[in-house]
């Protein structure tokens, strides 16, 4: 990676923070150029503006985002059993979803979505939807084997996303001096795991 590149790595990393603290309106380029320690002729001149910085910042991230269940459909043809599938993927899925940094992410685009509607657009089709069609295709292969009964992958993706990540996920935005400990997530991913199960097994 070029210097340049690193340099503009950097100033995104950090804008993250600079936006979470004062949003978007209270944001300023002086701020986020003391944040990443580089000038504003130089941020202005990779991004132009504090809107450019802002977009960046979404397309960055949406651009980091890996299909983190490419390594479990391979899985999901030899698991022994839809309790252990189910659990495996609800760990995985809600651990990633729930993390500080997409957490982050996802505060600001909800803040900023009249905004800029392009960027929440961009987001939920290249970050969740990407999630959920990955999610809908380790469903599709335990669907295929018997052990569980899928009339549409997709729509039970989204089901799999809402009962996992409906309670960890709104408190984690609304009561933000109280998100939930690790024994309370870890409840929260074996109830909608179970939940799931009731509403999609044979």
């Amino acid at each position: 990676m070029s210097r340049s590149a690193q340099k503009r790595e950097l100033i995104l990393e950090r804008a993250i923070d600079v936006f979470t603290a004062h949003g978007y309106v209270g944001t300023t380029t002086d701020q986020l150029a003391a944040a990443a320690s580089v000038s504003k002729q130089t941020l202005y001149k990779e991004f132009g503006d504090k809107e450019g910085v802002f977009a960046a910042l979404i397309q960055f991230a949406c651009d980091q985002v890996d299909d983190p269940f490419a390594p479990l459909v391979e899985q999901m043809h030899s698991i022994a059993s839809a309790d252990e599938a189910v659990e495996l993927m609800a760990t995985q899925f809600t651990r990633s979803i729930m993390s500080p940094y997409v957490q982050q992410l996802r505060r600001l685009v909800i803040a900023e979505a009249t905004r800029f509607p392009h960027l929440g657009m961009l987001y939920w089709e290249e970050g969740f939807l990407r999630v959920a069609n990955s999610v809908a295709r380790c469903l599709s292969v335990l669907a295929d084997r018997g052990l569980l009964d899928l009339p549409d992958a997709q729509l039970a993706a989204h089901h799999f996303a809402g009962m996992l990540l409906w309670i960890p996920g709104n408190q984690t935005m609304f009561a933000v001096s109280q998100p939930l400990d690790e024994p309370e997530l870890i409840e929260t991913i074996t109830a909608g795991s179970k939940a799931f199960l009731r509403a999609y097994r044979p």
